[in-house]
């Protein structure tokens, strides 16, 4: 008799095995593919949807809700330990100079950087456009937008549309930068004039 005992109780183990490997193989599929709607898996995947939107406060403490903003925005996700997000920044700072009195808002999210090394880059820099090191109880964290925009290597260039539309992604800038600048210049001269 406990045979038949032992057997039950080998098989309402390995089921029980089953159900539990089933479950985490789920929980890792909804977690590496995210659900549409809540966040890209690559940033490539936003093309021509909804900017995800946050809250978020910059380094001179201005509020930003994004989807508050009928502009056109161009989000940069940089560090400063990244060479070429260094050698992007003065494209972005020529962009929003030459732009920004026509509609064009650039926002530079850090990704893994300290709020110092962000706020001294910026400073040596001059960087006069929107620039986020850290959130605050009321922003979304920067976890979920880095999440919500699919970066996965920096820099990562995300170009919004006045009506809240991804319309743009660039990740790095290629060997070219004069190029990189003027093909950017014309998609978001393009946008502007919408």
């Amino acid at each position: 008799m406990s045979k038949p005992h032992n057997f039950r109780t080998f098989r309402a183990k390995r089921t029980c095995r089953a159900i539990i490997l089933i479950l985490a193989l789920g929980l890792l599929f909804t977690i590496t593919y995210a659900l549409p709607g809540f966040a890209a898996t690559r940033p490539e995947d936003l093309l021509n949807k909804p900017a995800p939107s946050f809250t978020v406060t910059d380094l001179n403490g201005t509020r930003i809700v994004l989807n508050e903003w009928n502009e056109v925005v161009l989000i940069d996700f940089w560090a400063t330990w990244c060479g070429p997000c260094r050698e992007i920044t003065p494209v972005l700072i020529s962009l929003n100079k030459t732009y920004s009195d026509q509609g064009l808002t650039v926002i530079g999210i850090a990704v893994n950087d300290t709020k110092k090394k962000v706020a001294e880059y910026v400073k040596s820099n001059g960087i006069p456009y929107h620039v986020i090191a850290t959130t605050s109880k009321e922003d979304t964290p920067l976890t979920k937008i880095i999440q919500d925009y699919g970066v996965r290597a920096i820099p990562t260039l995300v170009l919004i549309d006045n009506e809240g539309i991804v319309r743009h992604v660039t990740v790095g800038m290629g060997p070219n930068k004069s190029k990189f600048e003027k093909e950017l210049s014309q998609l978001i001269t393009d946008l502007l004039k919408r």
